[in-house]
């Protein structure tokens, strides 16, 4: 995944769900590795209220470190593959 401008939870979960996507991984294995319910990811996907720290974990899960800017954040993989 190319490194994107995040704006919203919307574009931060379609971005997590991308990432997962790619790896071949399910939303059920993704929420195992974070001690949370697959509900909680679909949650997190849809662009709904979740904890930052969930949101923040995924991403290192999956390889992707945010940068916070101004006016969004940018996210980039770590290890483009």
């Amino acid at each position: 995944m190319a490194a994107r401008d995040i704006f919203n939870t919307t574009d931060l979960g379609a971005a997590i769900r991308e990432l997962r996507k790619e790896r071949g991984w399910t939303q059920a294995r993704l929420a195992e590795w974070l001690s949370v319910s697959r509900p909680t990811v679909a949650k997190l996907e849809s662009g709904g209220a979740v904890n930052v720290d969930i949101a923040l974990r995924a991403l290192a899960l999956l390889g992707a470190v945010a940068t916070i800017h101004s006016k969004s954040s940018r996210l980039v993989e770590k290890n483009p593959e």
